[in-house]
């Protein structure tokens, strides 16, 4: 039986996975609202954990660790915006039957409120995860859930089969 190669270093490791890992990183800036530069901020926060993979301690959550800094250079970048654009929510879910806006009132959410609905109900990252790469605690981004759904709830309740259009 032949073994299985690894790579000899977390460099070689993070190479190797390197692209597997732009398009991750990319699809998530792009959600959390970097729009066109969404594969800047991917490729910047890739140079930045390349650089800095000895700060690493667990290999294994690679991932986490690197979404984490994404989504902090796409918050950082979107603290100089002014506004929010509609087209950069791209991975949130809609009811076109219904004629939902959900885009829309997403978009009128506060930005930490926002930034939760997309990671845990647009892109579907566990609480914990979502909670780390905003940079809040579990509670925190519960608190920014429930907030948020409350937000929602008002603004969607003129939606439905029986609504005026």
């Amino acid at each position: 039986m032949e073994a299985l190669a690894f790579p000899a270093t977390p460099e070689a490791a993070f190479d190797a996975d390197y692209a597997a890992l732009f398009a991750d990183l990319t699809r998530l800036c792009r959600a959390l609202g970097a729009g066109g530069r969404a594969d800047d901020v991917a490729q910047e926060a890739l140079l930045y954990a390349r650089a800095h993979l000895h700060e690493l301690r667990d290999p294994a959550r690679l991932r986490p660790w690197v979404r984490t800094i994404a989504a902090r250079r796409v918050g950082r970048l979107r603290r100089h915006d002014a506004g929010v654009d509609e087209a950069d929510l791209v991975f949130v879910p809609l009811d076109a039957d219904l004629g939902i806006d959900a885009a829309r009132a997403i978009a009128r959410l506060p930005r930490r409120e926002r930034q939760a609905v997309v990671l845990v109900y647009g892109l579907g990252y566990p609480n914990a995860d979502a909670a780390a790469m905003l940079g809040v605690s579990p509670g925190t981004l519960g608190a920014s859930l429930w907030k948020a759904r409350q937000r929602l709830a008002r603004e969607l309740a003129n939606y439905g089969p029986e609504a005026e259009p």
